[in-house]
């Protein structure tokens, strides 16, 4: 399964009231390992039970020693005692090692949290395996490709019983980049401004997060992959309009991953649509668009498109001499990879 699954899973596990003696949560994509480090901590003890059965550590303030010593005590007035180590990457491998003996044998009344940030534990030791032998549970989370972040924030919001469209979520998926924290962070506020059972609409993106739901970077690839002049120098001009929100650099980097996955589209005419679409990196209902847009660019022209986005590229960073008007230079740009 993937880590969107068994975070899933073990969301449902810990909210449904089964807690695990120790929890390894470990791996490069910090917002799951956050998101239930905070629900364990939330579930694990009634608000008068945190003073004395809730211990909050560090791994540059700590050692395994004083976990281990932790985590032998016995909880005060409470069925259990929560015990969560973060930012436990700081330790050494053999730092880790140390709490094996621990973790293989843990004490049935102490809920033991490891938070290993921003990569992975060493899977040819023998930490992981002395957490499952101890009845714990190990959870990997791998960073989120960029097809499945929409994937993601519709899930969220379902599970705040709020719809978030797929269209919707690309919107905020294409403008907030791979930051999943961030991301969700705006479908949190998203939630907050719509009733239960309600939609997520375009107009509320707009409202509350500030992206155009018809000038924007999505929309911009559209107008270029249909050729349509007027709308993609109609929405050039309103990026002129405000360059702190859509910087020209970003501009031109969204559209470089857009031409790259054009000429893929080219480069895999035989492939199936699952093949196809995990080489774009987009959910398989994008398809057709991008196949449609290809049909209008040639390859030969997009070796050209990227060669004019390289040196536009430069202009903007000053290295032309005439980098200062960002919506000139945007404009031209459009002129030229729509000639």
């Amino acid at each position: 399964m993937s880590s969107i699954d068994d975070y899933k899973k073990l969301m449902t596990e810990i909210r449904g009231g089964k807690l695990r003696p120790v929890y390894m949560l470990h791996g490069e994509e910090s917002f799951f390992i956050d998101r239930l480090s905070d629900e364990i901590e939330r579930l694990a003890l009634a608000d008068e039970e945190r003073d004395f059965n809730q211990s909050i550590l560090y791994g540059r303030d700590v050692d395994p020693d004083q976990v281990r010593d932790n985590c032998l005590r016995f909880p005060m007035m409470a069925e259990r005692q929560l015990v969560v180590v973060r930012e436990l990457q700081n330790w050494r491998i053999d730092q880790l090692e140390k709490l094996e003996s621990y973790l293989s044998k843990p004490t049935p009344t102490t809920v033991l949290v490891l938070c290993y940030k921003y990569k992975k534990v060493d899977g040819r030791r023998n930490v992981l395996k002395s957490v499952q032998k101890g009845g714990g549970t190990v959870f990997l989370s791998d960073k989120v490709r960029e097809e499945k972040v929409p994937e993601v924030l519709v899930s969220f919001a379902k599970n705040q019983k709020r719809r978030l469209g797929a269209g919707e979520a690309q919107l905020l998926a294409t403008h907030l980049g791979t930051d999943l924290s961030k991301a969700v962070k705006e479908v949190e506020k998203l939630c907050l401004v719509t009733e239960e059972g309600g939609t997520i609409t375009s107009d509320t993106i707009q409202r509350y997060v500030g992206i155009s739901k018809d000038y924007n970077v999505f929309e911009l690839q559209n107008a270029i992959g249909t050729r349509n002049v007027e709308k993609a120098l109609r929405i050039a001009n309103y990026f002129a309009s405000a360059p702190k929100d859509h910087p020209l650099v970003l501009t031109i980097g969204m559209l470089n991953s857009y031409f790259t996955k054009l000429a893929i589209v080219h480069s895999m005419k035989q492939a199936s649509s699952q093949e196809l679409a995990a080489a774009l990196k987009v959910p398989p209902f994008y398809l057709r668009d991008y196949q449609d847009h290809a049909r209008n660019y040639s390859l030969a022209r997009l070796v050209d498109i990227q060669g004019h986005l390289r040196q536009f590229d430069m202009r903007s960073k000053g290295l032309g001499g005439d980098g200062g008007d960002h919506g000139e230079l945007l404009r031209e740009l459009i002129a030229k990879v729509m000639v």
